[in-house]
């Protein structure tokens, strides 16, 4: 008897992905890597047909709540990816654990996501999300850890005044605290801050090292400002997570972040030979909008990319199928593959990836900007509770 042919496999992603949206970077990037991947195996994943359904991320809860719904009850999708926000990501977990469909984290780095939390705060975890980005404690900790470590013990924090940014200055200071390092103070800024106001007052105070937690547009604004005021020049050095210096924060700042020195688990400078690769595929297959130059690949499309290839090494032992969600979890507990990344997979104990983690800087090479790795921390499990 011949088995009966699965309908094609509906995956939501929830993204910013409209020019108009807040974070378009992350959820444009990711939508050109989970496209990108889905075209070069045919449309299908573990030869099964793969209709992907994407709904616009908003900054607003409650909307978000309502395109969660949307996806799950009305487009009944199978499978759930996407959040660029803390705040979206928790959505998401709510939704996927009432509708016990697995949910893949492509870009939010709130711990509490894949942690147990005292008293369930902010969010409980739950067994059907995974994440493919990381924890801000792995982007940060380590680097704490690593500049004390090499003889940096005293830095200025500042951060974003939401989730990321807070959980980021806590772990750095963490990891300082390891080798006797301490901040000498710290400042949190709203999001859009007025920079011309925010550097000069680092500039003002004598630490020279500084650890800043920004990523996006606030990235974009606090480099500008970093360099307007001749920081460089004054002896200051900057120090961050990787978000700080993605690839199109490079591109819009141009020599304004050379000498940052920030920790992420990926750089287009890795030599494996699944980095070259999309490297050189993804600007050959997307062109800016407004001014037609390719798109270099960066961390957020990365994401997404390992969030594709680990769904479809998973549904590859369980037949295409995720009906049995219990044996998706599973599978996905187990995949192990070689991604632009390095070797990843999934810690089966929280559902985050154990992944090394790069110290790299800022330099210049042909021309252009790239985030040069100075060292390696190996195999950077993020503490999960």
């Amino acid at each position: 008897m011949t088995a009966t042919p699965l309908a094609p496999l509906k995956i939501g992603m929830l993204l910013p992905y409209n020019e108009s949206s807040i974070g378009v970077d992350i959820g444009l990037n990711q939508k050109r890597a989970a496209d990108l991947y889905l075209k070069r195996q045919g449309g299908k994943l573990a030869g099964r047909a793969v209709s992907l359904v994407y709904s616009s991320e908003s900054v607003e809860a409650a909307i978000n709540k309502v395109k969660m719904k949307t996806l799950v009850d009305t487009e009944n999708v199978d499978v759930l990816m996407g959040g660029a926000a803390a705040d979206t990501a928790y959505v998401i977990r709510d939704a996927a654990e009432a509708a016990k469909r697995v949910y893949i984290d492509t870009n939010a780095t709130a711990n509490a996501l894949t942690r147990s939390v005292p008293d369930c705060k902010p969010s409980c975890k739950s067994k059907y999300v995974f994440r493919t980005s990381a924890t801000s404690w792995q982007l940060s900790q380590p680097l704490g850890a690593w500049a004390s470590k090499n003889g940096l013990k005293d830095f200025y924090v500042c951060c974003v005044d939401e989730t990321f940014g807070i959980e980021s200055a806590d772990a750095f200071e963490a990891g300082l605290a390891t080798n006797g390092g301490k901040a000498t103070d710290r400042s949190a800024v709203p999001n859009g801050g007025d920079w011309s106001k925010v550097v000069p007052i680092i500039k003002a105070q004598s630490t020279r090292n500084v650890f800043a937690a920004f990523h996006t547009d606030d990235a974009e604004g606090f480099l500008k400002a970093w360099d307007d005021n001749g920081m460089r020049d004054a002896g200051y050095t900057l120090y961050g997570p990787g978000l700080l210096t993605e690839q199109e924060v490079l591109n819009q700042t141009k020599s304004a972040a050379q000498g940052t020195v920030t920790a992420h688990f990926w750089t287009t400078e890795l030599g494996n030979a699944e980095n070259k690769t999309l490297v050189d595929v993804f600007p050959q297959e997307y062109k800016d909008d407004e001014t037609g130059a390719p798109v270099s690949l960066n961390g957020y499309a990365v994401q997404m990319w390992d969030a594709m290839t680990a769904l479809d090494e998973a549904l590859k032992q369980t037949n295409g199928s995720t009906r049995d969600s219990d044996a998706l979890i599973a599978a996905l507990e187990h995949v192990s593959f070689k991604s632009p990344r390095g070797v990843f997979a999934f810690d089966p104990a929280s559902h985050n990836p154990t992944q090394d983690i790069y110290i790299r800087e800022v330099t210049a090479s042909n021309g252009h900007l790239v985030n040069a790795v100075r060292d390696k921390l190996p195999s950077v499990a993020d503490p999960a509770s």
